[in-house]
């Protein structure tokens, strides 16, 4: 469930920043435009309940929990916001693939988008992947020859990005 810390900086300022601040699940949402309203309204309450010196203007997230660290900043751009719910509605295989490309392979995410995401696509770890890959990629080499010695360790790093995604799971790109 990926959540944003939402207060402002008028109410940081003024000391008040958890009386009005509170966590707000993303998913609840359909997209930036509507998260938006979302604030607009919620600081609407917070100024008819307690007006402060200054305006509510600027937004603030002052925490984030089940997102990645590239998507997250403490004062978001609409155009942060729509990368961070396009990245919120991608299915888990989809959410690796963003990750892969802007953490490990240096991809902007903002410039991502779902054909590209489309073009990668991780192999999750798990025992004995070193040994089914090489011989999917080279089958019958270790019957042919029974003297034959294979370093799989090296096979994998030669052929594979290894990568480990926010959730802590291991998974191989073909570089």
């Amino acid at each position: 469930m990926s959540k944003l810390f939402l207060t402002d900086y008028a109410s940081y300022n003024e000391g008040s920043q958890f009386e009005f601040g509170h966590w707000v699940d993303l998913t609840e949402f359909s997209d930036s435009s509507d998260f938006l309203e979302y604030i607009e309204n919620h600081f609407k309450e917070c100024d008819k309940k307690s007006p402060l010196c200054s305006p509510r203007e600027e937004i603030m997230f002052t925490d984030y929990e089940d997102l990645p660290d590239m998507l997250y900043s403490e004062s978001l751009s609409v155009e942060d916001l729509d990368t961070l719910f396009m990245y919120i509605n991608l299915e888990d295989h989809g959410k690796v693939s963003f990750e892969y490309l802007a953490d490990y392979l240096g991809y902007n995410a903002k410039d991502l988008d779902y054909s590209t995401l489309c073009e990668y696509s991780g192999i999750e770890d798990y025992d004995g992947i070193k040994y089914d890959m090489f011989e999917e990629y080279y089958p019958n080499v270790e019957s042919s020859n029974p003297y034959i010695r294979i370093d799989y360790d090296q096979f994998m790093g030669e052929t594979f990005n290894e990568f480990t995604a926010s959730n802590g799971t291991t998974y191989y790109f073909y570089q």
